[in-house]
């Protein structure tokens, strides 16, 4: 029995720790330390400025905010500690810095957010005006082509100089007409997105505070009716 007991506590020492140790290594419940060393990795210095945060990569942000997040628990975890033993508890700047320097991660990232945001709307924006450049030449080449295509039809059963001169313009206009869609494609589609709502706005993801009161028929893109012809008084 001895021998079993023995081989059961060297393959518990064999398996890999969960983790759930690291919320009292190196705290005032730590066994393995004496009480100068638990004062000494007390010291923390000052909250991470929002200075050097901003030199950060996102990738850096994100490691930095789940050690402070696992910081901050392991504080939380000693704070519900000394209130069930109704002892004072010394580490109140320590969570207040961990919370601050999380606040201001927050606070670079959303300022981030919104650069980036200003950027692809002056982009948008561009796009926009070079569609509505081209979408104005479309139709006024398609207005063009009408007029020729009935005038090449009106005087069809003759085969004059002025009618081979229609054909010849009405080709060139079909040609431009062919590069114009073929310009007016990735427009588009950059530009469609004006009419569809961002996920990110939705009811089901939004964090905004207050009430979202947008409908799904006010988003032009998402109409699902027919227009009926209005009928005037007579």
């Amino acid at each position: 029995m001895a021998s079993w007991l023995r081989s059961c506590a060297s393959a518990l020492r064999r398996l890999p720790r969960r983790g759930i140790e690291e919320f009292w290594q190196g705290g005032v419940r730590d066994p393995l330390i004496n009480a100068a060393q638990k004062q000494e990795w007390a010291k923390s210095g000052d909250p991470w400025p929002a200075v050097l945060l901003r030199q950060k990569s996102f990738e850096d942000m994100h490691k930095l905010w789940y050690v402070l997040l696992k910081e901050k628990n392991f504080l939380l975890a000693e704070q519900h500690e000394a209130r069930q033993n109704r002892v004072r508890w010394k580490h109140h700047g320590r969570l207040k810095k961990v919370k601050l320097s999380m606040k201001r991660i927050l606070t670079v990232l959303t300022r981030r957010e919104i650069h980036q945001q200003v950027l692809r709307s002056k982009e948008m924006l561009l796009q926009q005006t070079q569609r509505e450049e081209l979408e104005t030449q479309r139709f006024q080449l398609e207005e063009s082509m009408k007029g020729l295509r009935w005038k090449i039809r009106r005087a069809e059963p003759r085969d004059s100089m002025a009618t081979q001169a229609w054909k010849a313009t009405l080709q060139k206009y079909e040609a431009d007409h062919e590069r114009l869609l073929r310009e007016l494609v990735p427009l588009r589609r950059d530009t469609m997105q004006l009419l569809s709502p961002d996920w990110r706005f939705a009811r089901k993801y939004s964090d905004l505070p207050g009430a979202i009161n947008w409908k799904r028929q006010w988003v032009r893109a998402l109409e699902d009716r027919q227009w009926k012809p209005v009928r005037l008084p007579a």
